[in-house]
């Protein structure tokens, strides 16, 4: 089970407070509604025991391949992550409802984002959380791990660093928020540009600002470090190259040396112009989607700025082909033969008959 696998666990407490209420009396056609109607329901979605076991489930499939685990294990994995997942969702019913009902709200009010007093109230909230979280990892994996195997139970502890350090990062998150040291724009599961207190108080709001330009912005903010970073994942393509063609020393030393200057061209591409024309694409292209005018959300006028956005793109799209074919090249042509065969091979047993040349 990978690092991102095991952070999904995060968020499992928010499964349980989605519902709706079927009222006394149905209204009648055209019927205006009073207060009354604005009241929190009392049903609600609950986590079932099917829903546990059907997470249980992927998880132990995810996990499969990676360990190597046979039928047993795999049945094993999956019931002790079932009832884990149970306990602790039974147990923090109650917190976690609390949680995503202010998430939900907060987060569709403000495009994704917290405002600071809200975000404060979330904090607050995930202390009752957290400690459940952390237990569910120690006695989860600990469970599991006596179902392994010594190569295995190595695996796993090196994953479960990862999504440690993942929950550590959360907690101290919210301690931050829980103080007041939240600016806007903030997420509970990531730090986006605008999410501290320093960052907001560097960048106040311009008051002549349009409220739809204001608003765009904002949601851009949050993900566009994301969207214009590509190379952030070219490490972890070398690492996997590595692997799949068995790679020497020497080889390896190769492929790193090609991603040190894949990744210092890169820099010299992401310059704060080049940086600042995306940003006010992706603004206008949010601006055009919330528009409500299909002339401006659909047909020309979005294909252009879309075609816009690509061009930018490019250059560090471009390297990043560059870098794959470079790191293909150091591959010998008996190294490349052997994986392409593993790989067929594996698919080949499922069924999968088309394969690549």
């Amino acid at each position: 089970m990978g690092r991102g696998l095991w952070g999904m666990f995060l968020l499992a407490p928010f499964v349980v407070a989605v519902g709706t209420d079927a009222p006394d009396e149905p209204a009648e056609m055209g019927e205006s509604l009073g207060d009354d109607a604005m009241k929190a329901t009392s049903v609600g979605v609950r986590f079932t025991p099917e829903i546990a076991k059907a997470i249980g489930r992927r998880m132990a499939e995810s996990m499969k391949s990676r360990y190597e685990l046979d039928a047993g294990q795999v049945e094993d994995v999956q019931g002790v992550i079932s009832r884990r997942l149970m306990r602790m969702v039974q147990d923090n019913a109650e917190a976690g409802r609390d949680m995503i009902e202010l998430m939900m709200a907060t987060t569709i009010a403000n495009d994704g984002g917290f405002p600071k007093e809200e975000a404060i109230k979330f904090a607050k909230l995930s202390q009752q959380i957290i400690p459940a979280m952390r237990d569910f990892f120690t006695k989860s994996s600990g469970e599991i791990g006596k179902k392994l195997t010594m190569k295995q139970r190595l695996m796993l502890t090196g994953d479960m660093a990862g999504a440690t350090a993942g929950l550590v990062a959360f907690e101290n998150r919210m301690k931050r928020w829980e103080e007041g040291d939240v600016g806007s724009n903030a997420n509970p599961f990531f730090d986006t540009p605008n999410s501290d207190l320093s960052a907001d108080n560097s960048a106040p709001e311009d008051p002549n600002e349009d409220p739809e330009h204001r608003k765009a912005r904002q949601q851009v903010e949050r993900w566009i470090d994301w969207r214009i970073n590509p190379d952030r994942n070219w490490e972890a393509y070398v690492d996997q190259a590595i692997t799949f063609y068995a790679f020497d020393e020497a080889q390896t030393a190769s492929a790193k040396a090609i991603l040190k200057d894949c990744t210092k061209r890169a820099e010299s591409i992401k310059s704060a112009k080049w940086r600042d024309a995306i940003k006010e694409n992706q603004v206008l292209i949010q601006m055009a989607r919330r528009s409500g005018d299909a002339k401006f959300h659909e047909g020309p006028w979005m294909y252009n700025l879309e075609r816009a956005y690509e061009n930018h793109m490019k250059p560090l799209v471009d390297l990043g082909d560059e870098l794959k074919r470079r790191v293909e090249g150091v591959a010998t042509s008996s190294q490349r033969a052997a994986a392409s065969d593993a790989a067929k091979k594996r698919f080949a047993i499922k069924g999968v008959i088309l394969m690549p040349a």
